[in-house]
């Protein structure tokens, strides 16, 4: 009779709605690596941010260039899906768009001057030893690290031994920084490299396989962000949906009950088996 139980259970449909999302990935991780510098961007878009700024913007559009780390930010008023496309990133972007949060949130004042702090977030992020790469943006761009404000008013080691080369001697040395630049990328390469190896092999260890086949029921976790009739009582999943096509990479293709197709994959992370 208690097996007889656990089975009923395990089939209420009410209690595989409302049962705790599933955190851990059912796929091993797939790392990106950027073949040289300025190949791979990704984009992502930080918002809507309330309140908006001063001058109406509610939105930041960030790039992140894969093998630099170098970023570009922008703040709009208004952003269609017309205007960026969101796919799935690996969470470079999602990473770079918390540490520019980060240093925005340390740096305004009135909350709506958020705008007016975006170019020195994106300045500091720039010129910041990144963990991924072992050097700064900066560097690995231009050959050379940035001379920061504070040096100018208080001059630098490096400033103060720049201001006695003449003329020539500058471009020389500048020229030797450049010549030395591609060594220094492959030096981030290889440390990216080994960087990308460590967090693999932690992440894989978490992974609990959840296999997937053509004619599975599932159901898909909710992950809209809109108001809910049903505020706190809102379940933790939808469905069931069928299995149409899986891939290798754990994407699926779902399908309602009644034939209709999504138009977009949706990740294994998203769904989990249904019990009828």
């Amino acid at each position: 009779m208690e097996s007889d139980c656990c089975k009923f259970v395990k089939k209420c449909h009410k209690f595989q709605i409302y049962a705790d999302k599933i955190h851990v990935s059912p796929t091993l991780l797939n790392v990106i690596s950027s073949p040289w510098t300025f190949s791979m961007w990704g984009i992502d878009m930080i918002g809507m941010i309330e309140p908006k700024a001063s001058n109406g913007h509610r939105f930041i559009l960030v790039a992140i260039e894969y093998f630099t780390k170098w970023v570009e930010a922008a703040s709009y008023a208004n952003v269609t899906n017309q205007v960026v496309v969101r796919p799935k990133m690996n969470g470079v972007v999602e990473a770079a768009n918390k540490n520019i949060k980060k240093i925005i949130q340390k740096m305004v004042i009135t909350y709506k001057d958020w705008h007016e702090m975006l170019p020195f977030s994106w300045h500091g992020y720039c010129t910041s030893i990144r963990t991924s790469t072992g050097a700064t943006p900066f560097s690995l761009v231009y050959g050379m690290e940035a001379v920061l404000p504070v040096e100018v008013e208080i001059p630098s080691l490096c400033v103060v031994m720049e201001a006695k080369l003449t003329e020539a001697e500058w471009c020389q040395t500048r020229f030797d920084q450049l010549n030395l630049i591609e060594e220094k990328r492959l030096t981030a390469m290889c440390h990216g490299q080994l960087y990308q190896q460590r967090m693999k092999k932690a992440f894989d260890k978490k992974v609990r396989p959840r296999v997937f086949r053509k004619g599975d029921l599932v159901l898909k976790k909710i992950l809209s962000f809109k108001p809910d009739s049903r505020g706190k009582w809102t379940p933790n999943y939808e469905g069931p949906y069928v299995v149409k096509r899986a891939f290798s990479g754990g994407a699926l293709i779902l399908t309602a009950m009644d034939g209709e197709e999504f138009t977009r994959p949706v990740n294994a992370n998203a769904v989990k088996k249904y019990f009828a």
